[in-house]
Order: C-alpha cells, then sequence, then structure tokens
C-alpha cells in the first residue's frame, strides 16, 4: 500500500476497540494522542474529497451518550458508536472468557456485513500512528474505465469475494497502474491490458481457495468471455506467448480453431500470475498483508471463536509452531509469496 495516501477511489474502512478502564482516553496519554492524530488526518482526508470510515466500541460501564461525546469532541467526520455495557471487563479477559470479545466480534461484524461489506482486510499507513482492531479499504469512487461492470466481474469471482467486486478492480488498477498505461497508450489497448489483468486477479483469487483448502478452483477460462479481451489482443498474445503457429497451437492444447479465445487466456493469465502476485503485495505492504486480505475473506478474524485484534490474529496465524497449523498454512503460504501452487489447479 502506498506509504503515505490511500489511492483515490478507495477509503479506510476502521474499526477501533477500547475496553474498561481504558475509556475515556486521559488527556495526553497515548491513546489520547494517537487519536487526536487520527481524527486530525481524517479530517484532512475528508478535505481532499475522502470520508474514511470509523467503528469505535466501547466494552464497559458507560451511557453511549458519554461514548459518542467522547468521540465526536476528537472530530472524527464519519463515526459509529457501540456500547457493550459489561463489568469487570479486564478480569473477565484474564480469565480467558470467551463472551466479551465474541460480543466485539458480533459488533464489528454486524456493522461490516450491513453497511462496509465491499471492504477488504488492509493495514492502514495512513493511520499507523492509531492501533485499530481491524481495518480494511473499499470502494468509494469510479477511476477506472473497465470493458465490463462490477457486477460481470463479481459474477466470475469466489463466493467469498463477490460483494467485494468493486474494491478488487480499484486495488487492481492501482497496483498495476493502469492510470499510468493511460497516459502513454491507445485506450483499446489499455482496454485490453486492464481485461487481461482483471481475468487474472479473478483466476488467482479462485486459485487462492483451493491452496487454502476453502474450496476447489472454479475459475472457468471458457465460462467467463466477458472478462476476454479482444480477439485482436488475444490472438496477438498468444502467437507471442507460443512462439508456434496455428496448427502447433491448436495440437499442444488438444483443441480447435474455434477454442483458441480460452487457450489464449489462459496462456496469458499463466504469465500475468507472478507480475500480479507481486503488484498486490506491494499495494498491501507484504506477503503478510496480502495473505491476510485473502484469508480473511473466507474466514475473518472477528468470526472467530475467540476474536482478536487483526494484527494480533495475523501474527497467530502465521507464527504458530504447532505442527497441523503449519501443514495447513504451508500451500496457501506458498501460493502467495510464489504466485501459484500445485494445490491451486484442484
Amino acid at each position: 500500500m502506498p506509504d503515505v495516501n490511500l489511492p483515490h477511489g478507495l477509503r479506510h474502512v476502521l474499526v477501533h476497540v477500547t475496553l474498561g478502564s481504558a475509556f475515556p482516553p486521559a488527556a495526553n496519554s497515548a491513546s489520547d494522542v494517537a487519536l487526536l492524530r487520527a481524527a486530525n488526518r481524517a479530517m484532512q482526508r475528508k478535505t481532499q474529497g475522502v470520508e474514511d470510515a470509523f467503528l469505535f466500541v466501547v466494552v464497559g460501564q458507560h451511557t453511549r451518550e458519554a461514548v459518542s461525546a467522547t468521540f465526536s469532541a476528537y472530530g472524527f467526520p464519519k463515526a459509529t458508536v457501540v456500547c457493550i455495557e459489561t463489568a469487570d471487563v479486564e478480569h473477565r479477559l484474564e480469565m480467558g472468557e470467551e463472551i466479551v470479545p465474541g460480543e466485539i466480534g458480533n459488533a464489528v461484524a454486524m456493522w461490516l456485513n450491513r453497511e462496509h461489506i465491499g471492504a477488504v482486510a488492509a493495514f492502514p499507513k495512513d493511520y499507523a500512528d492509531t492501533e485499530f482492531w481491524w481495518s480494511g479499504v473499499e470502494h468509494d469512487d469510479n477511476v477506472f474505465d473497465w470493458s465490463f461492470d462490477d457486477g460481470d466481474f463479481a459474477k466470475a469471482l469466489p463466493t467469498s469475494h463477490k460483494r467485494k467486486a468493486a474494491t478488487w478492480l480499484t486495488i487492481l488498477g492501482h497496483a498495476v497502474d493502469l492510470l499510468a498505461m493511460h497516459a502513454t497508450e491507445p485506450d483499446a489497448l489499455v482496454h485490453d491490458i486492464a481485461a487481461a489483468w482483471a481475468a487474472t486477479l479473478c483466476e488467482w483469487l479462485h486459485g487462492f481457495e483451493a491452496a487454502n483448502g476453502n474450496s476447489y478452483n472454479h475459475f472457468d477460462y471458457e465460462a467467463n468471455s466477458i472478462l476476454y479481451p479482444s480477439a485482436f489482443f488475444l490472438g496477438f498474445e498468444l502467437a507471442r506467448l507460443s512462439g508456434n503457429d496455428l496448427e502447433a497451437i491448436c495440437g499442444e492444447a488438444e483443441s480447435d480453431v474455434d477454442d483458441l479465445s480460452r487457450v489464449a487466456l489462459k496462456a496469458i493469465t499463466q504469465e500475468k500470475r507472478a507480475e500480479l502476485r507481486e503488484a498486490l503485495s506491494d499495494f498491501f505492504g507484504g506477503d503478510s498483508a496480502l495473505y491476510w486480505a485473502l484469508h480473511s475473506a473466507i474466514w475473518p478474524s472477528y468470526s472467530d471463536a475467540y476474536p482478536r485484534p487483526m494484527q494480533e490474529a495475523l501474527e497467530r496465524e502465521l507464527g504458530s509452531s504447532d505442527f497441523d497449523s503449519l501443514a495447513r498454512l504451508d500451500a496457501p503460504w506458498r501460493y502467495v509469496t510464489e504466485g501459484w501452487c500445485d494445490d491451486a489447479d484442484d
């Protein structure tokens, strides 16, 4: 993800949790200063035309009015407040009680599913000074000119990503820098290249579903013809990638001429996988963050039996020394770090 500003067309979706006696933050404390900085950053971004979304969850014996007044005083432009009333919060957590974390997870899940269903988990450098319980990005504005609409793209995606289609397209456009291509290349060529990238992303998300064992790779090159670039582009790329004449290409693919569009798209996506992986890793800020964006779309950390803050959940996922956990992690981690693995072909 960019070092400072989230690219145009995306906004942050952020969840902050305060437990028990930590609310309200003491004046000039680390928490107080961090919230002031976050609110100031949010107001700066609003003046730039982007309104990030915040959910503040406070657990303890506090009234909603008091909690709302506290966070309003910081100046957050777009904030929702949830109060979870309970006593002895710190003691209950120390005893390992699951009720409080479960209620936090339920509140976060309800808010995200109701208002920000398109959010993809991500770690925000815009708000690096503040510790958020959960964070993500979502589509905010149309930036790129695709040859298909979000709904068509969504139909081709795995179930866990269908409602995030617009967000993924915006992330993709920035990750591979389509705007720079528009500045130097003819529009028709950029549309073809963009379609090829979109097909590659769709195939790659399906591949992760198979690699992590959640499902099979259901990407269908023929059924997803809506994502096809032009016939000229497909033919040119197939000839470039294969280096053979038409008869040899058909023989290698065990296909006839009528099936060459599918053969061409498959060849194109196979070539682009490694570059896509690298571009997405750069966008999210590393392989661990990219892995979490994919993993948590299927198994959100806030829906765990014992929900944890996102950073803690990621560290727990990748830092386990348990043999079964390491064995389960092997294929999806290789997939994210290498761009593909044999398990993704299932």
